[in-house]
């Protein structure tokens, strides 16, 4: 009687698509079970290779997962950027886009939260994990100072810090992402969004003094010139 052939479990492929599906393996068991999706074995099960292949692949399980934290931050923020610039409009608009784009609904759903919880826990610890965050903090940054930059470009804007400005709108939006993450009754994506364009629009008034590149003083007091802003 002839001998049945075995199917092998795990098949063969390229390095690079096998790193990845375990990326995408992970990060589809951070979404679903946060700090209990670090099994080495429940990924590889997803991945479709045997657990002990990780390490084939990655130094360890933490590289594993600082390499799905870098590959979801810049994956979002190119998203994000593109659907900011897609459209050929002014910098004011491209910014509304972009705010618009940072609290759409797949940003907000509880499995993203789950996977970022997981990441900012292992920062205190792991070297690598630290490393990606700052790297993914200075693309962040660097678009918004970029975004910002054709902002102040505009006539009637009294020049402004860029970096500083960048620095203080992430804090902005990143707070507010979290809590509606942390809480989606807290308040409506909209309301965030017209938080982040009043930021906006007291920042092109004047309105943050440190902001400013240049201050006028009289009497010992401070004086901005402020401008009409148009919101549509």
């Amino acid at each position: 009687m002839a001998q049945a052939q075995r199917q092998p479990k795990f098949r063969r492929a390229p390095p690079e698509v096998r790193r990845e599906a375990l990326i995408d393996a992970t990060l589809v068991c951070l979404r679903t079970h946060g700090h209990a999706g670090l099994s080495a074995r429940r990924i590889g099960s997803l991945a479709g290779v045997s657990p002990g292949l990780i390490t084939h692949h990655f130094p360890s399980l933490s590289a594993l997962v600082a390499a799905a934290y870098e590959s979801l931050a810049m994956s979002l923020l190119h998203s994000i950027e593109q659907h900011a610039r897609e459209a050929k409009t002014t910098a004011r608009e491209r910014l509304r886009r972009f705010f618009r784009a940072s609290f759409a609904p797949r940003l907000l759903e509880p499995g993203l939260f789950n996977a970022w919880l997981v990441f900012w826990s292992m920062m205190a610890h792991d070297a690598r994990v630290r490393a990606v965050h700052n790297r993914t903090y200075v693309a962040y940054r660097a678009v918004l100072e970029s975004m910002l930059g054709d902002l102040s470009g505009c006539g009637g804007i009294p020049p402004f810090k860029l970096r500083p400005a960048a620095i203080a709108l992430a804090a902005l939006l990143d707070g507010l992402w979290i809590e509606a993450s942390m809480n989606a009754r807290t308040f409506k994506p909209a309301e965030a969004v017209a938080l982040c364009e009043d930021w906006i629009n007291a920042l092109s008034e004047g309105a943050f003094p440190s902001l400013l590149r240049s201050r006028s003083r009289s009497g010992g007091s401070r004086r901005f010139t402020r401008v009409s802003v148009r919101r549509g």
